[in-house]
């Protein structure tokens, strides 16, 4: 007989099922972790965004609230005003015309120019067209109407001040200044007396900067202020560049000091200073200065007077 061969052990399934379960049971509760982190997650982001969401809404709220109460206010004014007025204002005599803000215009002319309102009730006064005539007047830069129950109509304008008459060369007529450089053809008689600008404006039509600054200098020395009527500025010639634009040249800005004083050159900078060297030397010696021919300002540590007559 052949011996028989051992028989190798086999391993038991018994014993491998617990720690295959094991292993599982570890598996699963590794994934329902993941599960549980991940709905916290979104549940987290979720509610970030609705927290985003509100404070969101809250800024718009807070943002809005004015406007719109702004805007109920602006909404019942307009509806409340042509109630009111009609209530208030019907068959109301109109009986005084109220001018307010008239300085250089008098009252007087201001009421004028609104048109005849003599005899009229106050419902049939028309604001805008009580403005509009008004705005006619070139001296005039804004205004408003109101109508009072009392039978008063105000009529609040806003004037241009004039700095300056500016008469251009080639011009048959003398406009106006304002204080922004701009022209405009109002009557000269309400801006008083005024310096007058001599010379073209450059491509803008306004006035330059440059003759603002100098007109500016010239109202705060009282030795240059008291007679501006006899001052005139002459704005430096025009010379035509090679792209054809025009452009003020190199002589500068010259102030003539009555019809048979002096002439000051000004130059093209420092105004400030230059004046005020002018005016102090007026101050010091006035009949000197009006004896000169010309005066030369553009000197840093001195000014030349010349007694012989000068050209241009």
């Amino acid at each position: 007989m052949n011996p028989q061969r051992p028989r190798r052990p086999r391993r038991s399934s018994r014993a491998a099922s617990p720690v295959l379960a094991s292993a599982a049971r570890a598996k699963r509760a590794r994934d329902h972790l993941a599960r549980k982190r991940e709905r916290e997650r979104l549940r987290l982001e979720r509610e970030r965004a609705r927290q985003e969401i509100r404070r969101g809404r809250l800024r718009m709220l807070t943002i809005l609230s004015p406007l719109l109460f702004l805007g109920a206010i602006v909404a019942g004014t307009k509806l409340v005003t042509p109630v009111s007025e009609a209530l208030w204002l019907r068959g109301r005599p109109l009986r005084t015309v109220a001018v307010q803000g008239a300085v250089a215009l008098s009252p007087q002319a201001v009421a004028a120019s609104a048109g005849g309102l003599a005899g009229l009730s106050l419902d049939a006064i028309d604001p805008d067209s009580i403005e509009r005539a008004v705005l006619a007047n070139p001296w005039i830069e804004s205004a408003r109407t109101l109508r009072l129950p009392t039978g008063t109509l105000v009529v609040r304008v806003s004037e241009r001040r004039a700095v300056a008459r500016w008469h251009p060369d080639e011009a048959a007529s003398v406009d106006l200044v304002d204080e922004r450089g701009d022209r405009f053809a109002g009557a000269l008689e309400p801006g008083g007396p005024l310096p007058l600008i001599r010379g073209e404006a450059d491509v803008t039509g306004a006035l330059p900067e440059e003759a603002l600054e100098i007109l500016s200098e010239l109202r705060r020395h009282a030795a240059l202020a008291g007679d501006p009527a006899a001052l005139t500025l002459h704005l430096p010639g025009l010379v035509r560049r090679e792209d054809g634009a025009l452009h003020g040249s190199t002589s500068g800005y010259v102030l003539e000091l009555g019809e048979a004083g002096p002439r000051a050159l000004l130059g093209r900078r420092l105004f400030s200073q230059r004046v005020a060297r002018l005016a102090a030397l007026l101050e010091e010696d006035a009949a000197m200065v009006q004896s000169a021919q010309l005066i030369d300002l553009r000197y840093a540590d001195r000014l030349v007077l010349r007694t012989d007559p000068v050209s241009g």
